[in-house]
């Protein structure tokens, strides 16, 4: 059966896409910890807070490293012209059997969120890593990295539990891509259908 089948993600892009929400989800949950006292009691979990704290900070630099990695694997293929647009990707979610512009390997909506998760992952990492030596900046300065933190994970986050329901539910067939790295054909050509992948 494996002629029905297209490459979709390598190895590499599939490891350093579980690695990154891995380390995003851990994040989370140490952080809501450390900064949430409705969810102090998640600090336990992680063995105490000055624990939480360093486990924070040391995956916050893995979260940094795939982040730039994946930016940098995929970022041709967000570059790359399309006809299709993020209205048709939108219209495409909400009717199955909508026919639009066809998709090149990432439709409009995959490559606007690229950039988001991009975007807000280097406010996250900047204003992280900020926190981590708070006497370097003034007082004033110091809140601004707390709040474009808070308001860069609370943007990431929502985007992100988006991005999973449609990995997984919301476009049957787009899990194999990240379980196995490929998809069918008939996956490929209708939801990708100007994108010329390679079979597996």
């Amino acid at each position: 059966m494996s002629h029905h089948l297209i490459k979709r993600l390598t190895s590499g892009e599939r490891v350093f896409h579980w690695v990154n929400m891995i380390s995003f989800i851990t994040l989370a949950l140490t952080g809501l910890g450390l900064y949430a006292k409705s969810f102090f009691w998640l600090t336990n979990v992680f063995g105490g807070v000055d624990l939480s704290r360093t486990i924070h900070h040391y995956v916050g630099l893995v979260f940094i490293v795939t982040t730039l990695a994946l930016f940098a694997q995929w970022m041709k293929d967000y570059t790359a012209p399309g006809e299709d647009t993020l209205g048709s990707t939108i219209s495409s979610y909400l009717d199955p059997d909508f026919k639009g512009p066809p998709a090149g390997k990432f439709n409009a909506g995959q490559k606007l969120f690229g950039y988001i998760a991009f975007l807000f992952g280097v406010v996250m990492a900047g204003t992280g890593v900020a926190m981590w030596f708070p006497f370097t900046l003034g007082r004033g300065l110091q809140q601004w990295m707390y709040f474009l933190h808070n308001f860069a994970f609370i943007v990431f986050g929502g985007i992100l539990l988006i991005h999973i329901y449609l990995g997984t539910i919301g476009v049957p067939g787009t899990w194999r891509a990240m379980s196995r790295g490929t998809v069918t054909k008939e996956w490929a050509r209708k939801n990708h259908g100007a994108w010329d992948g390679e079979e597996a």
